[in-house]
Parts: C-alpha cells; sequence; structure tokens
C-alpha cells in the first residue's frame, strides 16, 4: 500500500496541541483529528456522519490508529474539534500537497503548463448553516472565512476565521502581509482594492489585478470613463493590449474582450497607490439560447504591464475561487448545511473539507468524475478505493512506474 501521505498527515496530526485535561481524557487527539479526515474524504459531511463511518471502517482504521478505547461518538468529535487549533497541522498539509502536486507535474512532463506568474485569488465565504436566531448569549452569526486560493495548484493556500463580513478588509491585508508573493498575481473583488491591501501585496514582491468598483467613487468613474471607444479601437491594434475569447456559458454563448493599458499618468493619484501601473477593462457580452442578451464591463487596477494574455489569466481565474473552492465545499461537501453553533468546530470541520477538496482535485482527472461521485464511490469501498487514491499521490510510485514502464501513469 502506498501510504506516505497518511503516514505524513498523521504525523502533522499527532503534533496539535491537545488542551484537554489528562484526566478526562480517553481518545487520542490524534486519532480523533485522522477519523475526521478520513470520513470527510469518504463522504461524511457531519459529525454523526463521521461516527457511523467510524463504527464501519474500525478494522481498517486500526492499520493507522491505536484507538485504546474503540470509536468515539459524535459529540466526541464535536467537543475536541470545537477547542483545537488545527491551523498549523493545515498549513502543514497543504505544503505536503503543493510538494506532491510539483513532484507529480515534474515526472508527468507538463512543466511547460505551469505559467511563469501564479494567479492566488482572495475572496470571502459564509458558511450560512451556522447562523441562528437566538442561541444561548444571543444571535449566533454565520461562520464567515477570508480564503486565500491559488487557482494554479487547486488549494487553499490560507484563511482566516473573521466576525463580520466588513473584517474581510484587515483580514485580507494581514494575511497577504505575511506571504511570500514573488512570481505572484493576486486578484481580489471590488471590497479589497484598498491602497493598504495593494501595499501588502507589494510588500511581498507580489502583483495584483484587483477589481475596481463605485465603492471607489470618482476613482472607478474616472477609469470608466477613459475607456471610451476611441481608445478601445487604438488597444485593438496596439500588440499585447487586447485579447478576445469566445465560449459557451449557461446555455449560450459569451463573448469576452479584454483591454490592458499603461496610459496612466492622467490619473492625478497614481503615486497613492504602489505599483498602479496599468488599467483594464473587460467587455462581456452573453446571448443566450432563448434569443436574449446580456452586456457587462468591468474595470481594472493592475501592477502588470500591458499584457493581455495575463490581464485575462488574471481576469477569469479569480473566479477559481468560487467555483473550484466555494461551491465544492457547499456542494460537494455541505459546507453551506454545516450546523454547528461551535465556531471552532465548524472551522476545524471546513479545515478538514479544504483538504479533503485538495486531494479530491488531484486524482479527479484520473477518475473521470465529479468530485462529488468520486466521494460517493469511495465510501462504497473504502478500504480497497483509498489505495487506489493513494497510489495516484505518491510520487515515489510514479517514479518507479516510470522507471519500469517506460511511460508515465499521470495522464
Amino acid at each position: 500500500m502506498n501510504d506516505s501521505l497518511i503516514q505524513n498527515i498523521k504525523k502533522y496530526a499527532d503534533a496539535v496541541p491537545d488542551y484537554r485535561h489528562p484526566s478526562y481524557t480517553r481518545h487520542l487527539l490524534g486519532d480523533i483529528i485522522m477519523i475526521v479526515f478520513f470520513a470527510v474524504l469518504g463522504n461524511a459531511d457531519e459529525w454523526g456522519e463521521i461516527e457511523s463511518f467510524a463504527k464501519r471502517k474500525e478494522k481498517w482504521l486500526r492499520k493507522y490508529l491505536e484507538l485504546p478505547f474503540g470509536i468515539p461518538t459524535d459529540d466526541t468529535y464535536r467537543i475536541v474539534m470545537g477547542n483545537i487549533n488545527t491551523e498549523h497541522f493545515y498549513q502543514m498539509a497543504v505544503e505536503l500537497l503543493l510538494h506532491t502536486i510539483k513532484g507529480i507535474v515534474l515526472l508527468s512532463g507538463k512543466n511547460d503548463s505551469i505559467h511563469e506568474k501564479a494567479i492566488v485569488c482572495v475572496d470571502g465565504k459564509e458558511s450560512r448553516g451556522s447562523k441562528r436566531k437566538s442561541g444561548e448569549h444571543g444571535e449566533v452569526k454565520a461562520l464567515q472565512t477570508l480564503n486565500v486560493y491559488s487557482n494554479d495548484y487547486g488549494i487553499c493556500l490560507a484563511q482566516k476565521f473573521i466576525e463580520e463580513k466588513t473584517n474581510e478588509i484587515p483580514a485580507a491585508q494581514e494575511l497577504l502581509g505575511l506571504m511570500d508573493l514573488r512570481d505572484t498575481v493576486v486578484t481580489a473583488d471590488a471590497m479589497n482594492c484598498q491602497k493598504d491591501t495593494v501595499s501588502a501585496i507589494v510588500s511581498g514582491k507580489g502583483d495584483y489585478v484587483l477589481a475596481l468598483k463605485g465603492n471607489q467613487g470618482l476613482f472607478y468613474e474616472e477609469v470608466r470613463d477613459y475607456f471610451e471607444e476611441s481608445v478601445l479601437k487604438k488597444l485593438k491594434g496596439k500588440e499585447g493590449c487586447y485579447k478576445k475569447t469566445v465560449g459557451p456559458e449557461h446555455g449560450g454563448s459569451a463573448v469576452r474582450e479584454y483591454y490592458i493599458t499603461e496610459d496612466i499618468d492622467w490619473y492625478s493619484e497614481r503615486e497613492k497607490w504602489k505599483k498602479l501601473k496599468s488599467f483594464g477593462m473587460v467587455h462581456k457580452r452573453v446571448e443566450k439560447a432563448n434569443g436574449t442578451k446580456e452586456e457587462e464591463y468591468r474595470y481594472y487596477i493592475c501592477s502588470i504591464g500591458e499584457n493581455a494574455e495575463e490581464f485575462e489569466r488574471a481576469a477569469r481565474g479569480h473566479w477559481g475561487v468560487e467555483v473550484k473552492l466555494h461551491w465544492h465545499l457547499d456542494f460537494t461537501f455541505g459546507d453551506d448545511k454545516n450546523t454547528s453553533m461551535g465556531k471552532t468546530s465548524a472551522k476545524n470541520l471546513q479545515i478538514m473539507k479544504k483538504i479533503a477538496l485538495a486531494i479530491l482535485g488531484l486524482v479527479k482527472e484520473s477518475y473521470k468524475l465529479s468530485m462529488k461521485r468520486i466521494r460517493y464511490e469511495l465510501s462504497l469501498d473504502y478500504e480497497n478505493e483509498i489505495e487506489k487514491m493513494l497510489s495516484m499521490l505518491d510520487v515515489e510510485s510514479i517514479r518507479e512506474a516510470l522507471g519500469s514502464k517506460g511511460k508515465s501513469p499521470v495522464k
């Protein structure tokens, strides 16, 4: 069995600080964390489902876990996961998965598919199921999470749990200020189009493509008015300043035109935005199957030059955090239905789902199935299917297969 990934994740789980009093401790903390991880991967979304999974798979679980007092109850998972800090565990798991991805890419000979600059998206998510109109201490607000997502690797690189949606702005600045952003383009919605956010990105040696909307008042109006018809016509004829894409969307077709210009000297406050180098615009036209048409314009401030290809990757790539992370957390893992009122337990359950989501993203191409379906298939024959899945993520196994068969098993 290719279980190096499990052994490494278990090593990180065992290292999570245990704040429980020894007199009241029956189940090992590392065992509890690993059961939750295995269960979430195997189609369990709630504490009761996690207990049921563990009872059915106890024999297999004992290959990796001690389980000195058998299988914990659902209340044990909920209470224990509500009283530990798994942030370090998550970061170690992310680094392990990033290392795995890079190893697989190297062995598969797909180095050329990795872009010179990575796209990292910043966006917030609300877990609506965790909200209550009344609780022990009054109203319980929904869990809010700010995520920093790698569109290239399909992994949430970092997260910060916040009390209010409006806290997203300082939270983004704090997270970005701690990251090494070299060779990275950071994207964000209009809420995070802030001077201090730009400063945090630039301090991390990164670039940015940030949406510009009405919350910036006159700045937005001036950029919008700049992209008049004569300017668009000029940019279409200038190398690197224009790109057009056509593709299907919602049962119809969408035409997107990307314009980017370094002509920003006219903007009087450009020095207040660090490294500001260009303005961008996206003109989108959608024609639906029923004949209806829609049109929209989006505007951006950028630190990248006149590179329409890179601008398109960043502007389109930002939606990756919504489609590849937030949507899957809700649809594939039922995060939006998570009714855990304890904020820490809800946070830690979401953390486990993010790790599982990253693993499913790595094997999705080989399965040729949706992530939701892969979880279901895994639940039907967990003991055998997990071994199949792990073999796809074991770099040493892939290297040996290349040596013995002369061809790559990675599609």
